[in-house]
């Protein structure tokens, strides 16, 4: 059975969400705020965290990054059920991290297919927790990106974009593929944030001369290696 750690502040909200998850089988543990959630989390292990982001002791972005580095949250799905509606809102909760974003008030039938989609992306972690292109060395489990023992400092988006790019070199990958398979998004975001992350991997990139394994493959799009 699939345990979901429920958070939101609003009773009514709260019990709704709760209710048309167990109906279909879920175990559900509910918590009214991100210290109670974190208290859950310190006992046990849960496939999923759905979270409010206007909690009163935290933001749901702040217990996110918690459950990232939490050792029973690595194997965790996030995703973010907020009355903000705002691009930049919901850019801001994916660049973060957050695996979905849905907006309240969400029609059931949205809010069972979009939790359902998230529980079926593989979990784990990729047995090659460590990745080397070039000079280029990606630490998954550490979160971290060097270039011979220089770190890149990157935003979490721009650190699942390497990883996402280093785990296949060579190839050729479509804005649009990226946007589907890092940002987990196929509507809501413009392939020009890829764009913009891009540009800002290269930044990084080339104080250490390699901005260069970073290619622009004119009319398809990026190439990493």
């Amino acid at each position: 059975m699939t345990r979901i750690l429920l958070v939101d502040g609003n009773t009514d909200d709260r019990e709704w969400v709760r209710d048309r998850l167990k109906a279909v089988g879920h175990e559900v543990v509910c918590a009214s705020d991100a210290t109670t959630a974190v208290d859950r989390l310190e006992q046990r292990s849960f496939d999923m965290v759905l979270t409010d982001w206007m909690l009163r002791d935290m933001s749901g972005l702040e217990l996110a990054h918690y459950v990232r580095k939490h050792a029973n949250g690595r194997l965790t799905r996030v995703v973010m059920l907020s009355s903000r509606n705002d691009a930049s809102a919901v850019a801001n909760a994916l660049d973060s991290g957050v695996d979905d974003y849905l907006t309240k008030p969400v029609r059931e039938e949205e809010l069972l297919a979009r939790v359902n989609a998230a529980l079926r992306r593989p979990a784990a972690p990729s047995r090659e927790s460590v990745l080397e292109v070039g000079p280029v060395r990606l630490d998954k489990l550490g979160h971290k990106v060097t270039v011979g023992i220089r770190e890149l400092e990157l935003a979490p988006a721009e650190f699942r974009l390497m990883a996402y790019f280093m785990e296949n070199p060579g190839r050729v990958l479509a804005r649009r593929h990226l946007l589907e398979n890092v940002w987990r998004r196929r509507n809501g975001i413009g392939e020009r944030t890829v764009d913009v992350h891009v540009r800002r991997l290269r930044a990084a990139l080339e104080p250490h001369s390699c901005e260069n394994l970073l290619q622009t493959v004119r009319g398809f799009g990026y190439r990493f290696g």
